[in-house]
């Protein structure tokens, strides 16, 4: 009834015009006549006033947004149009938050985090300011917590952490957010970018034995990325008394790891003495390994062999097969004839069922013995230089578990 009698008037100047398209407009949406409102508003964007230009504008994306006869990015386009349309006011407030809403809705968290940071900071006194901050961090915490950044490439995710990391929560939250991206950037190799959230988190949150715990696998990164030295540094900064067996021999481990790393091979074995893990012979045998000490390391595979359980006439796992080939490698290179033979006939069955066959073979096969040097080997089985028992190990549970649950 008020519309009509502002239609009726026949002295409209274009200003006031604008205001009634708009609000005619406003009317049809509410009555249900979209395509009525839209033609008001297109309407009202022509005219002279710059205020109602852009909210018809908005009015005019948001309900063919809401009818599906717009996509959200084509209504961020129109939307950013806005952003300087009109500044310093409720208006603009409302459309930094929108828009900041609609980025993270469709994917592009960055750009959203960074519109509802300006619409928070803008307008620090608005009421309403508190609740864009809480939304960012819900934003972060679905990203950093709840796995939502494994959707983006790991480059994106930690530029975005690095952006917005004043975002990350104090206490366990917090840690838990850390370790999640760390796991990520590990996980696809990004090992110096997972190495400096782990330095930062050792150097700034943690106490105690999650100090050092969390030290044990920052020196594993470390010697990943073949950084000993750093590794030796860290273990030696996070080192407490008290710790519990299990993460002590861990750390023992890593730390005769860089030193063998380091060529350091007598403090490395000590650090081995009597100890006939698993663990400790995969050390020595990439120590032995890299040294070309093949008679030592031909001792030390007939041991990891047993302890992973390989018999005769049974079939064999990957992991196994995999020590009876690297068995037949060290035994060549030390001229162990008889040792291959035996080997052979213990294990040749089983390891012809096995992915690693066609190189048993050519490592074990009657005449091959003498023929063959490391140069030879590594060009047609693996890279002599390059094995590396224990890391191999590691990085085998990586593929399988997360940097954060080695323990």
């Amino acid at each position: 009834r008020y519309l009509n009698l502002v239609k009726a008037e026949k002295d409209l100047n274009p200003f006031q015009k604008a205001h009634y398209e708009f609000a005619y407009g406003k009317f049809f949406e509410l009555a249900g006549g979209f395509d009525p409102a839209v033609k008001q508003w297109e309407a009202a964007m022509k005219g002279p006033n710059r205020f109602i230009r852009a909210k018809a504008l908005e009015a005019r994306a948001e309900l063919l947004l809401k009818t599906k006869k717009m996509t959200r990015k084509e209504a961020i386009d129109e939307l950013e149009k806005l952003r300087f349309a009109w500044r310093g006011d409720e208006f603009e407030f409302d459309l930094l938050r929108r828009l900041g809403q609609l980025y993270m809705e469709e994917g592009d968290y960055r750009k959203g985090l960074r519109t509802l940071k300006q619409a928070a900071t803008y307008f620090r006194d608005h009421p309403l300011a508190p609740q864009i901050t809480q939304e960012m961090s819900d934003a972060f915490n679905h990203l950093f917590l709840e796995n939502g950044a494994d959707k983006l490439p790991p480059v994106t995710a930690i530029a975005i952490y690095e952006e917005f990391k004043e975002l990350t929560p104090v206490g366990i939250k917090g840690d838990e957010m850390i370790r999640n991206l760390a796991d990520r950037l590990v996980a696809v190799d990004l090992l110096g970018r997972g190495a400096q959230l782990l330095e930062n988190q050792i150097k700034f949150r943690l106490k105690g034995a999650d100090r050092t715990r969390i030290g044990a696998r920052l020196a594993l990164v470390y010697i990943m990325d073949q950084k000993y030295e750093n590794a030796l540094n860290i273990l030696d900064r996070t080192n407490l008394a008290g710790v519990p067996a299990p993460l002590v021999n861990q750390r023992r481990y890593l730390r005769a790891r860089a030193l063998i790393g380091l060529n350091r091979k007598e403090q490395a074995l000590a650090l081995l003495q009597d100890d006939e893990t698993i663990s400790a012979n995969l050390l020595r045998l990439d120590l032995f390994w890299k040294e070309r000490d093949w008679p030592s390391a031909t001792q030390v595979l007939q041991q990891v062999v047993k302890q992973y359980g390989a018999e005769p006439g049974q079939p064999l796992e990957d992991k196994q097969a995999k020590a009876l080939l690297d068995l037949a490698v060290a035994m060549t290179l030390a001229g162990n004839d008889r040792g291959i033979q035996r080997l052979k006939r213990s294990f040749g069955k089983a390891m012809a069922a096995t992915p690693f066959r066609d190189a048993f073979d050519l490592i074990a096969s009657t005449g091959t013995q003498g023929l063959l040097d490391y140069r030879t080997i590594s060009s047609k089985v693996k890279d002599v230089e390059n094995f590396q028992a224990f890391m191999t190990a590691y990085r085998e549970r990586l593929k399988k578990e997360k940097l954060s649950s080695l323990n």
